[in-house]
């Protein structure tokens, strides 16, 4: 199944709360954008990779890539040494 990736992102300043429609680059993230408002120096959240990640209305393509990664992945049961042993001595 083929996912659509959002390659165009509404920031919004935390400042003045003016918003700018943006196009985002496929293949890096972006840490650092001036408001084009009041021209405050955004950077990322703590924690999120860019500022589209932070301050956009669609994470960047780069997050939305690995987010679709992870949840294709199948999931992974892990048994522990208890049950491992309970298992064998049944």
């Amino acid at each position: 199944m083929k996912h659509h990736l959002h390659t165009r992102s509404s920031i919004t300043c935390s400042d003045c709360g003016h918003t700018s429609d943006e196009t985002m680059p496929l293949d890096a993230c972006v840490h650092l954008y001036e408001c084009k408002n009041c021209q405050k120096l955004m950077t990322p959240d703590s924690g999120d990779c860019c500022i589209f990640c932070s301050h956009g209305t669609h994470h960047c393509p780069t997050s939305q890539r690995e987010s679709r990664a992870y949840n294709a992945m199948p999931s992974v049961s892990f048994m522990t040494t208890s049950t491992v042993n309970a298992a064998q001595a049944s």
